[in-house]
């Protein structure tokens, strides 16, 4: 018993918090070129870059019960230009669920400032599905409009969605070791 004992203490300690480990990710999110609806005049500025190189994202993901899971940005791009829209800014967590697709892993967040006579929201939605393993494809989708209320807003709120980019990715195989 005491053996046993012993021996369920050196694995847990060997394997992480509690004996769970995160899979690691290198997602690759290609360069898009956005609608031209995500601009007020519903037009490309004269200055938008039209070929730039893809940007590269370090992910954690850590399962939870009941088919779940937590999806945790480590590095790598951390600002979405969205044109005329707000920017989505990618912090925090994203939580998954598994679908038909894979993996869906999403995050919204609300911005709201209140200014006089107005009240201005900015939401965003970031949603990032694909297959956990070795190496796959999958998709983005974005969004992020601004609505305003109160006797002081002027004109058309920028509202921008990309959906259906081409992501791709790795899994690293990682083995964390216990510190002193």
């Amino acid at each position: 018993m005491r053996n046993l004992l012993l021996a369920s203490l050196v694995a847990l300690s060997t394997t992480g918090c509690n004996g769970v480990e995160p899979e690691l990710y290198a997602l690759v999110l290609p360069f898009f070129t956005l609608p031209d609806n995500c601009y007020l005049n519903n037009a490309q500025p004269s200055n938008v870059t039209v070929q730039d190189s893809p940007s590269l994202l370090n992910v954690q993901v850590w399962d939870g019960p009941e088919q779940t899971a937590i999806l945790e940005i480590e590095s790598g791009l951390r600002t979405i230009d969205m044109g005329d829209a707000p920017n989505i800014t990618l912090t925090g967590l994203l939580t998954g669920k598994r679908g038909t697709g894979g993996w869906t892993f999403t995050h919204q967040g609300s911005d709201k400032s209140t200014q006089v006579g107005r009240t201005i929201t900015d939401d965003t939605k970031v949603e990032f599905t694909f297959e956990r393993g070795q190496s796959f494809k999958g998709t983005a989708a974005l969004s992020s409009t601004r609505s305003c209320a109160g006797s002081t807003c002027m004109g058309t709120q920028p509202s921008c969605n990309v959906s259906g980019i081409n992501i791709t990715g790795t899994r690293f195989a990682v083995k964390y070791e216990r510190g002193p």
